[in-house]
């Protein structure tokens, strides 16, 4: 049991590694649970959003999302998406492709419910893709350097927090109906659990204080909540139909 929650160690000649910090089989499992889990939120969503042209309209989006993010998963539950960092660790490049994708998607989501203009929009998902990159090329480094990207990451969310608890949050309000209702739980989803990825991050790819397989469980976390949960807020949020967000 200790080794499933701590990681197991492989014996491969990269970087000049002696060993690699490796999922364990427990990791792996919960990467096969999170896949199983996204899917069938895709599907619900994706039935759902193709009841009216209203609710396609607000669903679609976040179905791609979960849905990109379950192809990220099996990817990564399959036994590929993953390179080995410079630090030992094994690296799952498919979650940072999945979260330059589906970020972006999140931030339209919002951008949709609270009605602020497209290029608002625009401006923050460029913001929220050179953070989920910045934090890519952290994890793909060593030394000082890693935490100058981490830095940079840090300042593009503190941007899209900023901006969705202030000028989004005062779009949503005016647009009236029930998107200032709806907003505020969705809003508060993705900046509690943004927040949260890059301290997971420091701790991680970081100092690699947590195994990998512990950096699996608490991403997986909130992957599903940051997404899966985020959905499903989404698709109850407007007791009076859609055309009210």
């Amino acid at each position: 049991m200790l080794t499933m929650l701590v990681g197991e160690g492989a014996k491969i000649d990269v970087h000049g590694c002696k060993t690699v910090d490796m999922a364990s089989s427990f990791g792996k499992a919960l990467l096969e649970f999170t896949f199983i889990v996204m899917a069938a939120i895709t599907l619900l969503l994706g039935i759902n959003a193709a009841k009216s042209k209203a609710a396609g309209k607000v669903l679609f989006p976040v179905t791609f999302v979960t849905g990109i993010s379950s192809i990220a998963y099996f990817s990564m539950a399959s036994g590929g998406g993953w390179v080995i960092a410079p630090d030992c660790r094994q690296l799952f490049i498919a979650r940072y492709i999945d979260w330059i994708i589906t970020t972006p998607l999140l931030i339209i989501c919002l951008g949709l419910v609270s009605g602020v203009d497209k290029w608002d929009i625009m401006a923050l998902c460029l913001s929220d893709v050179l953070m989920v990159a910045s934090l890519a090329a952290g994890a793909l480094t060593v030394g000082n350097v890693k935490w100058v990207w981490w830095f940079f990451a840090i300042c593009w969310l503190l941007h899209i927090i900023f901006s969705l608890g202030k000028s989004w949050a005062e779009a949503a309000k005016a647009k009236g109906g029930e998107s200032s209702s709806v907003y505020s739980k969705l809003a508060g989803i993705i900046v509690i659990t943004w927040f949260l990825y890059p301290i997971v991050w420091v701790f991680a790819e970081g100092f690699g204080n947590f195994s990998v397989t512990f950096e699996v469980l608490i991403f997986a976390i909130l992957d599903v909540i940051s997404k899966a949960i985020f959905g499903l807020i989404l698709m109850s949020g407007a007791n009076t139909g859609y055309e009210a967000i």
